[in-house]
C-alpha cells in the first residue's frame, strides 16, 4: 500500500468512467499523508457518487495543503458541491484551492454548500471557476460572505 504518498495527480479525459468505477478509484485517495491532489475529470459519466466518496476519503487526509479538482462534462451535480464543502472545512492544512465545475448539473443546491466550505481563515490561494452550471444568487451570496470572513 502506498501509506506514505504525498502527492498524486490523476487524470481522466473522455474515458468511459462511471460511478461504479469512480467510487472505488477515490476511495483510495483515502492516505493521511497525502498533501497535494490534483484530480482531474473530464468526459467521463461519472456522477454525483463519485462526488460523494471523493468527499468520504478526502475528509481523511488531514495534511492536505493543495487541492486541486477538475470536474468538467461530467454527470456531477449536488451532491458533489454538498460534499466538497463539507470535506474543504475538515481539511485543517488547506491553503491552495482550485476548484473548477464546467459544463456540469451543479445548482445552488450544491454551490452553496460548496462557497461556505471555502470559508477558511488558511485559505491562501483560490481558483474557482463554474461555467457552464446552474449555480446562482444563493452561491454568490455565500461565497460573497465566505470572503469576508
Amino acid at each position: 500500500a502506498c501509506d506514505k504518498l504525498e502527492k498524486v495527480t490523476l487524470v481522466l479525459y473522455n474515458t468511459k468512467l462511471t460511478d461504479e468505477g469512480g467510487c472505488v478509484l477515490v476511495a483510495g485517495l483515502d492516505r493521511l499523508a497525502l498533501q497535494d491532489l490534483d484530480l482531474r475529470i473530464r468526459a467521463t459519466a461519472v456522477g454525483d457518487k463519485t462526488g460523494e466518496a471523493l468527499g468520504q476519503s478526502l475528509s481523511k487526509c488531514s495534511e492536505m495543503a493543495r487541492l486541486h479538482l477538475e470536474m468538467s462534462d461530467t454527470k456531477m451535480a449536488d451532491a458533489s458541491g454538498v460534499a466538497l464543502g463539507r470535506t474543504l472545512r475538515n481539511l485543517p492544512k488547506l491553503s491552495q484551492a482550485y476548484i473548477s465545475y464546467y459544463n456540469t448539473k451543479i445548482s445552488d443546491v450544491g454551490g452553496e454548500p460548496l462557497a461556505r466550505g471555502l470559508d477558511r481563515p488558511e485559505l491562501k490561494d483560490l481558483s474557482l471557476l463554474l461555467e457552464d452550471t446552474a449555480v446562482g444568487d444563493n452561491f454568490a451570496i455565500a461565497f460573497g460572505a465566505s470572503l469576508r470572513a
